[in-house]
């Protein structure tokens, strides 16, 4: 993760001499925060870092409402920095398949709500192999050339 979404009041990792943690010593509640930023929000990764199961830590971050708010918060930050890589990527105007691909991908998953991505009544996005993006209901048929407009309002042509 970049530097700027790391908490800065993290506690150093002890440096232990064994492979695995005894299961008598008891966890740290820091120590175990730091891990989770340091691996950003992945339990594995983090019990790996603290030398425990995954199992062993998932349970304690369960049972402690500060830590479950830190590996949330470790999730919310990773998704601010791929809604970001998403907006670049629609963005790019020196690589018109990467907007495009980018495209595609914000209308079949976030465009959902909007009536885009699959189901009924929906359209597909298509690229074709000039670059052109092709926009089709799911059925694949095309939209209407010419919709009619009634006061500044689009009308179904079918439904008129």
């Amino acid at each position: 993760m970049e530097e700027d979404n790391i908490p800065i009041d993290l506690v150093a990792l002890p440096t232990a001499p064994y492979t695995e943690r005894p299961v008598e010593l008891p966890l740290d509640t820091e120590e175990c925060r730091t891990a989770i930023w340091m691996a950003a929000g992945n339990i594995s990764d983090a019990a790996k870092l603290l030398k425990i199961t995954s199992i062993r830590l998932r349970n304690f971050v369960k049972k402690s409402p500060y830590l479950s708010a830190e590996l949330q918060e470790a999730a919310d930050r990773l998704v601010d920095i791929a809604e970001k890589n998403v907006l670049d990527a629609l963005m790019d105007e020196l690589d018109p398949s990467r907007r495009d691909t980018m495209s595609r991908f914000v209308l079949s998953s976030i465009g959902k709500q909007r009536g885009w991505g699959s189901g009924q009544g929906s359209v597909n996005v298509k690229n074709t192999a000039g670059g052109t993006i092709v926009v089709q209901w799911a059925d694949g048929t095309s939209f209407s050339q010419e919709p009619k407009e009634i006061q500044g309002e689009v009308i179904d042509n079918d439904a008129a």
